[in-house]
């Protein structure tokens, strides 16, 4: 079940490294990755510099803030963004590459843009985690439909049918975003711990793990002993 985030430490500071230390770490980086035997790679929000779209966005408290702190008041310069715009970055590339040399193993992903799939990642090297707001499925027949336009059409936040049928039943489809206290998609999520239980190489980016459960899967992943780098 997706749940919110816990409350800000105030003892944790971001620390900024010198261009020659982060030139030593990335190297480091680099080095772990070639000589990794399983390398996974956790995503939360990849900016988008080649886009229109702002890569830091003035919206305040974002909705798990929203909920978990219920006296917190959005921002009034708050706005959304249309991520059909977005274009995958070089970040999403660099992965794609990655996979192709059979360095990247798996990717956990917390968004829900579907940058990663529009990039070329294959669809078996990625686990959603949240859904993905082009992709829409069939319960009868387990069919999928990746669009090119959003396809959550329902108001209320539990309700996720949309306004098409299944091209091969005719049945009902169904948004995949996964929305607060919904369980995450049972596949995606034993497929991501499988590959936790594997990884001895784990780099998360975009990501301050504090939505669980999905940030328990590169936690075991150092708790095995293997190597998690947080960028």
């Amino acid at each position: 079940m997706a749940h919110g985030i816990a409350d800000e430490d105030p003892t944790k500071k971001e620390i900024i490294d010198s261009p020659k230390v982060i030139d030593q770490k990335l190297e480091q980086l680099a080095d772990w990755i070639r000589n990794a035997k399983h390398f996974i790679v956790f995503t939360g929000h990849i900016p988008d510099f080649r886009s229109s779209i702002n890569t830091i966005l003035p919206t305040g408290p974002g909705v798990w803030e929203l909920r978990d702190h219920p006296g917190v008041k959005r921002s009034p310069t708050a706005f959304t963004v249309n991520m059909t715009k977005a274009i995958p970055s070089a970040t999403h590339m660099a992965l794609v590459e990655l996979a192709r040399q059979n360095l990247l193993q798996f990717v956990v992903s917390q968004n829900i843009d579907g940058l990663h799939l529009r990039s070329g990642l294959p669809s078996t090297l990625i686990a959603e985690l949240h859904g993905n707001s082009n992709l829409e499925v069939c319960k009868k027949c387990q069919t999928k439909c990746l669009r090119d336009y959003r396809t959550r059409t329902a108001v209320k936040a539990h309700d996720h049918q949309t306004t098409r049928k299944c091209s091969k039943c005719r049945s009902t489809l169904y948004d995949s975003i996964i929305n607060f206290g919904e369980s995450l998609p049972k596949q995606e999520l034993e497929a991501s711990f499988e590959h936790a239980r594997k990884a001895d190489v784990c780099l998360v980016l975009g990501s301050s793990l504090r939505v669980t459960p999905a940030a328990d899967i590169p936690q075991m992943v150092g708790k095995r002993g293997g190597k998690l780098i947080i960028g």
